[in-house]
């Protein structure tokens, strides 16, 4: 199930008005639904905040029953995204697993993280590594958002680190222009196709192995305007199994003057 939970995360919006921004997506793989996943996103002039929650469904809810949480919030600088805090948990009820974690960042580059229970051995962040692997990385919860510096968000790679794992998905830089319907509504889209690429932090796999394939994860991005942000409201990524399929099921926007 680590493959994926690592293989979701978007959303972010800037605006000058108060907003929230909700996008509830369902996961299928091999054509079985495997998670719910719940994205809102809160602005305030050039303040963010997003909150993720992601939860098990079908069989996959019988054998690994997990929830998962994040929170982060920063600042929107000359167009980029810059985390102040990122924070998650999770539980694996029927394996009785959990953790609580946070990372904290001065002027987007994480110093210090803290995790209860502990990160032991090789797991434990030292100041050089999160220098290292946390420069020009987004946290894992806006990693997915493409802001509007770019006309094209197939532009855009993107670089994540969560304090222990890094990774980036290198995209062809090739797009086509499609529409997709979420809800009875038509959305513009720009489809972009990419690899996964491992930095830091896994271990050899079929699941890395498929998703690194050149043209394994497929975005259908589309430009919201009022937050000024390419959001992905399709993805894909290959894998042994079949396919993952992420596609927003309702998109709501909330917007107070």
């Amino acid at each position: 199930m680590k493959k994926i939970i690592l293989s979701v995360l978007i959303i972010l919006n800037f605006t000058s008005l108060k907003a929230e921004t909700e996008l509830k997506y369902s996961a299928y793989l091999g054509g079985f639904q495997v998670a719910n996943i719940l994205y809102s996103a809160e602005l305030n002039q050039d303040d963010w905040k997003i909150k993720t929650t992601i939860t098990a469904s079908g069989l996959v809810d019988v054998f690994v029953s997990f929830v998962f949480l994040a929170e982060s919030n920063g600042k929107y600088i000359n167009k980029n995204l810059v985390s102040d805090s990122y924070n998650f948990s999770y539980e694996i009820k029927n394996k009785n697993k959990s953790r609580v974690a946070e990372i904290n960042y001065s002027e987007g580059l994480p110093i210090s993280v803290t995790a209860e229970p502990p990160y032991r051995g090789e797991d434990i962040p030292t100041e050089e590594f999160l220098k290292k692997y946390g420069e020009n990385a987004s946290d894992p919860n806006s990693v997915f958002v493409v802001s509007n510096k770019f006309s094209n968000p197939c532009l855009e790679n993107s670089k994540s680190f969560d304090g222990v794992r890094s990774y980036e998905i290198k995209m062809n830089k090739r797009s086509k222009s499609s529409k997709l319907t979420i809800d009875d509504k038509e959305y513009e889209t720009i489809i972009c196709r990419g690899s996964f690429n491992a930095i830091v932090g896994y271990s050899n796999s079929d699941f890395l192995e498929t998703a690194s394939e050149e043209n394994a994860i497929t975005y259908w991005y589309s430009f919201f305007e009022k937050e000024k942000m390419w959001i992905p409201i399709k993805f894909t990524i290959d894998t042994p199994l079949g396919a993952l399929v992420i596609k927003a099921k309702e998109i709501k926007d909330n917007y107070i003057g």
